[in-house]
């Protein structure tokens, strides 16, 4: 992954509470996976707010774009939608994610959709990612309604030129269709066998990518391993940090000291000058790095802190770590030497150099 700095190209407004952003990478080499995701740096009533968004667009759009709807609660979501049009410059780090679709999978595997709300904007860079596919792309997808189905339009263009074979579910109680492919009411399982059953005619070949709120995910998962499909099979991507797996830990009762090398900014004469800094510092027994460096006074940047957003990576240059949670480094990441400092522990002394 690595650091830029964007502007913006154009917003385009795809519901009443959801738009997408276009960035203008200036020519800056960026390259991504169709599933893969950024994080994403803004300033909110003086307090820096981190947060990760997928890619919507495919990798060879020349202006990468995400999708962001607004939710209760949500303080980066909400600034983005209220405010996205008087922003000019952004703060990015790219890419992020094992959520990703291979192009040799999608050319000869049949690739089935389920979605719920936001989350399908890793799955549509998916779609869009599929030139030449044996077996058309099935979709499951839920919403309120037609008006805020996310790339309502685009969807329905590539139904009619025959890419993608969709299936919505609408609960909002006005929904009224007589299409067979639009479910009036919420998806249940017993419904979601009889469509993936008439539908996907290798059940066990097929591969499933899950994306939406976490129930939905949870409804689907389940169905999914009800009708045998192998767990290897099954690909998802929480939008919230997934649950922290309770795993025990070697050498509990044991401290360890290791140094950490770092880039600290000073201001001088109204000029930031940045330095290389190293330290020791003291790592405790079930402490993770991320935790030993913020008492030590390191600053790191981070957000989920549960392994999920990637936010706290840094590069590993000596030592042995123990991996906890990983949800955003791929497997080139790890074998790279980077780790993610909030679910890092460490077995031995260890030379840490913080990228954030």
């Amino acid at each position: 992954m690595k650091k830029y700095k964007w502007s913006t190209h154009k917003i385009v407004k795809e519901t009443e509470n959801t738009i997408t952003i276009y960035f203008d990478t200036t020519k800056q080499a960026l390259t991504y996976l169709p599933g893969q995701y950024l994080n994403i740096k803004c300033v909110i009533n003086r307090e820096l707010v981190i947060r990760s968004y997928s890619f919507s667009s495919k990798p060879s759009d020349e202006f990468p774009s995400i999708t962001v709807k607004r939710v209760a609660g949500g303080k980066m979501s909400n600034h983005l939608i209220d405010n996205a049009v008087s922003i000019s410059s952004w703060e990015i780090e790219a890419p992020f994610g094992q959520f990703v679709l291979e192009k040799q999978l999608a050319a000869h595997s049949q690739i089935v959709l389920l979605a719920g709300g936001s989350g399908i904007s890793p799955l549509f860079s998916m779609l869009k990612s599929i030139n030449k596919s044996e077996k058309t792309p099935l979709l499951i997808y839920g919403n309120k309604s037609p008006e805020e189905t996310i790339f309502w339009n685009e969807l329905e263009v590539m139904r009619a030129d025959g890419k993608l074979n969709p299936y919505y579910s609408f609960t909002s109680d006005e929904f009224v269709s007589s299409k067979i492919n639009h479910i009036a009411g919420r998806i249940s399982p017993l419904l979601l066998h009889s469509i993936i059953g008439k539908q996907v005619t290798m059940l066990e070949a097929a591969h499933y990518y899950i994306c939406g709120p976490a129930g939905l995910m949870k409804l689907y998962q389940e169905a999914l391993l009800r009708l045998n499909i192998p767990p290897e099979q099954i690909h998802t991507e929480y939008f919230s940090p997934v649950p922290e797996e309770n795993l025990a830990f070697e050498n509990r009762s044991r401290s360890k000291d290791i140094i950490v090398t770092y880039s600290k900014d000073h201001y001088i004469n109204n000029e930031v000058q940045t330095y290389e800094c190293t330290s020791l510092i003291e790592v405790k027994a079930s402490q993770s790095l991320l935790d030993a460096m913020n008492e030590h006074h390191i600053q790191v940047m981070s957000s989920c802190k549960n392994g999920t957003c990637g936010t706290c990576w840094a590069l590993k240059t000596d030592g042995k770590v123990r991996m906890v949670n990983n949800h955003a480094l791929t497997e080139q990441d790890i074998s790279d030497g980077i780790i993610l400092l909030c679910h890092r522990y460490p077995k031995d002394e260890e030379v840490v150099r913080s990228l954030s």
